[in-house]
């Protein structure tokens, strides 16, 4: 997911670009390491209680989470200029989709769902990570970039193979194809995950003391919320995928988490683009003289922020009701669609969060 995100389009200097995408207290704890917290503790209500809670507000949030990225789309106007990606593809994917499920290949379909979710998920702790690290300038150097890559996708990796090792039968409940490479093989690269990880906060720890000591340096920044999403990314894939092999209801821990994260980055870019396009009418007229003191602090003001959120709901209250009442009529021929759309959202948040398609 969002690979190549772009930095925010308000000013090309890095010195004055935001360096947050609401605040530094609410991205911590609704997008960064605060999230760790919140794995734990959903972890600890589940031996409590069970997933029942939990389970409902999975529903909730993927359906809103879905319906995130079509008003990313709508917003946008995406389909102008990116219909291949936008219009195209999904319909293929779509097409895939129920030939797979017509023809029995059931077992394919959820093993496919299996790994692209660990992919998306993974690819979207990358993208929020490279959103702080760009409104530093970019990497510090090779070294900084090497060591933030392996961080993301080794816990990625390790996560995955611990799963498909201890629950090689079922996924979510259904049977699907799990990949074998041995105890050894998983232990070695679940030790080359923890290491690489500490390598990695040990070195951006070192780079911001350089900071403090050499506060005129700004090539050795690295943005404390890269490393937040970094350590939380790396705690959710070593608990979920872990304890999710002997209990799937601590893989709803990780599904809450990605979701929350996501709801909040797309509100805050959505948001952000407002802002950017306020500004822009603020200053033509200012040049015209006619920018009065209300229209400046527009944006300031609690109603315009109650109606930026309700417009931003719009998208997501649909899928929610979508999601609903298919559940209620039971047509079977709704049932693909869940997984195509998934799929299709999987593939749209890889190509919507891009530089180009944000410069388009």
């Amino acid at each position: 997911m969002f690979s190549n995100h772009p930095t925010p389009p308000l000013d090309t200097r890095p010195s004055e670009r935001p360096l947050w995408l609401l605040s530094r207290r609410a991205d911590f704890w609704l997008a960064c390491g605060g999230a760790s917290v919140g794995l734990l503790a959903a972890i600890f209500l589940i031996f409590l209680r069970g997933d029942r809670e939990l389970d409902a507000l999975d529903f909730v949030l993927s359906e809103f989470h879905l319906g995130a990225t079509y008003d990313a789309v709508i917003r946008r106007r995406l389909w102008r200029h990116r219909r291949a990606d936008v219009v195209l593809i999904p319909l293929g994917i779509l097409a895939l989709t129920y030939a797979l499920s017509l023809d029995g290949k059931t077992v394919l379909l959820t093993s496919i769902t299996m790994y692209a979710a660990v992919w998306h998920r993974g690819r979207q702790s990358l993208g929020v990570a490279r959103f702080y690290q760009r409104g530093m300038g970019g990497p510090v150097s090779w070294v900084h970039d090497c060591l933030f890559h392996g961080a993301i996708y080794l816990p990625m990796l390790t996560g995955m193979l611990a799963y498909t090792h201890l629950a090689p039968l079922e996924y979510e409940g259904k049977p699907y194809f799990a990949l074998t490479f041995g105890a050894e093989f998983i232990s070695t690269v679940g030790l080359a995950a923890t290491l690489w990880v500490i390598v990695y906060l040990a070195w951006t720890l070192l780079r911001t003391h350089c900071e403090w000591m050499m506060p005129a340096r700004h090539d050795v920044a690295v943005h404390p919320g890269e490393r937040w999403v970094v350590l939380a990314h790396a705690v959710a894939f070593g608990s979920s995928y872990v304890l999710g092999a002997s209990n799937a209801s601590f893989l709803l821990v990780l599904a809450v988490h990605h979701e929350v994260q996501y709801l909040y980055f797309t509100y805050a870019m959505a948001r952000r683009s407002a802002t950017f396009t306020m500004r822009k009418t603020d200053i033509e007229l200012a040049i015209n003289d006619l920018v009065s003191k209300a229209s400046y602090n527009a944006s300031r003001v609690p109603r315009g922020e109650v109606n930026f959120a309700a417009s931003f709901l719009v998208w997501p209250v649909i899928g929610f009701v979508g999601a609903v009442v298919g559940g209620w009529l039971q047509f079977q021929w709704l049932v693909p669609l869940g997984v195509g759309g998934l799929l299709c959202h999987y593939w749209l948040d890889g190509r919507i969060w891009t530089r180009r398609s944000f410069q388009d």
